[in-house]
């Protein structure tokens, strides 16, 4: 059962220019845009979040120290939940998506309050508690999904984003963001009620909730606080629940023939004019069937590529996995494009020089245009719901194969694991 209660958040002053001191997630900041965010403003979130220096989890201790000394961070006078609201755009259209802000009770995966559909790794869980560690404040939220079944908590949320916003401005991309306070006792305990009974979904987030869950246990003699983390609630029929695909960016040497005369074997081959006409022939094709899109730098072509016998594909899938898992985009995409076709293996498949990833199949194609990569290899975004239901069935899917969009900012507010001063 999950305990998602209401917290005393930390929140950047009312003077502060939340659209200058807002950044991403420290998983999605390049070094380039670490060093951008750090001249932007003096007091931008990406000082705590992706401190640089020598020893950098020194320096956002300091950092922090300073920003509550000198009022930059005030605490909240009283615990409360926050509704969130996003409006942005992507590929022409408006969207807007509602969260709901608390914090939530760590508890192991295998309770089942709280399950996962990705793998995690070692060094940003390392680097995530060195953090922790330094600074006793999450500083970035869990992304979770919850089902709503019985209409409980959105409508209650959506009732909060009805009055004027306790803060409110628009990003450098033109994204709107808003925040509503909600302190009333009897919509708390209602919110907490209803989500008790619902099962949660991590989206984004799971080393930080790894990360959290480790540092509670160290922390077992502290006062209770750290057995909570920072968590961003959406509804799993939200509007603006965005999921777009992740591709792969490859660079191996392998002949563009060669590489189609493999696929050939599994795949139906077709070529398109252009990367809109291959993106959606995947589409289209991709309601029924497995496809993919595949540039090449020994080739003007985009190639559409169409698994329309999912059985001749089995022997290159872990035969250990459930059929559910083994009809994923981006299983096939390792297993049969990457690893069987391309040849790559597992060094090679966690070698970042060797296999990268992006959301954008323009800057896909162009790294392969321009000689960064010899192939990309093109996935359709997947549904929330078959997230869910990988989840449900005790499964993680494979690395890369969501990307939540857009980000929840980091900044909107901190979840402090130490008592006020």
């Amino acid at each position: 059962m999950a305990d998602v209660q209401p917290l005393e958040a930390i929140r950047y002053a009312p003077d502060v220019d939340l659209a200058r001191v807002v950044c991403p997630p420290f998983d999605t900041i390049a070094p380039k845009a670490q060093r951008r965010l750090y001249g932007r403003s003096p007091h931008s979130a990406v000082r705590l979040e992706l401190p640089k220096g020598r020893d950098p989890y020194k320096a956002a201790a300091k950092t922090l120290r300073q920003w509550l000394s000198k009022g930059t961070l005030v605490r909240d006078e009283g615990p409360a939940f926050y509704a969130y609201q996003q409006e942005f755009a992507h590929g022409g259209e408006s969207y807007r998506r509602r969260l709901l802000f608390g914090r939530l009770r760590l508890e192991p995966w295998d309770s089942g309050a709280v399950l996962p559909h990705e793998r995690t790794f070692r060094g940003p869980k390392e680097d995530r508690l060195k953090l922790l560690r330094s600074l006793s404040l999450n500083t970035s939220p869990i992304f979770l999904v919850y089902p709503d079944s019985q209409q409980r908590v959105a409508p209650l949320v959506a009732r909060a984003a009805g009055v004027q916003p306790t803060v409110q401005f628009s990003d450098e991309d033109g994204y709107a963001h808003s925040l509503w306070r909600i302190d009333d006792p009897h919509v708390v305990a209602t919110i907490s009620r209803g989500l008790q009974k619902e099962k949660l979904y991590v989206a984004d987030g799971h080393h930080r909730y790894e990360t959290a869950l480790a540092y509670s246990e160290e922390r077992q003699a502290g006062d209770g606080r750290e057995s909570f983390v920072l968590v961003a609630l959406a509804a799993a029929d939200d509007p603006g629940l965005f999921v777009l695909p992740i591709h792969r960016l490859v660079d191996v040497d392998m002949s563009v023939e060669k590489a189609l005369e493999l696929l050939d074997t599994l795949f139906e081959v077709e070529s398109r004019p252009s990367l809109a006409d291959l993106l959606r022939d995947m589409a289209d094709r991709g309601r029924m069937v497995n496809s993919f899109g595949l540039v090449a730098a020994d080739s003007p072509d985009f190639y559409l590529l169409t698994l329309l016998d999912p059985e001749a594909a089995e022997p290159y899938l872990p035969r250990e996995r459930s059929p559910a898992w083994r009809r994923l985009d981006a299983a096939i995409a390792t297993n049969v494009i990457l690893r069987h076709t391309l040849g790559l293996n597992d060094v090679q498949l966690e070698d970042i020089r060797t296999v990268w990833y992006g959301e954008d199949a323009e800057i896909a194609v162009a790294e392969v245009r321009q000689g960064r990569a010899r192939y990309a290899v093109l996935l359709n975004p997947i549904s929330p719901q078959r997230v869910m239901a990988i989840a449900d069935g005790g499964e993680r899917m494979p690395p890369k194969s969501t990307f939540f969009y857009p980000k929840i900012p980091t900044g909107l507010l901190f979840h402090p694991l130490f008592p006020p001063a």
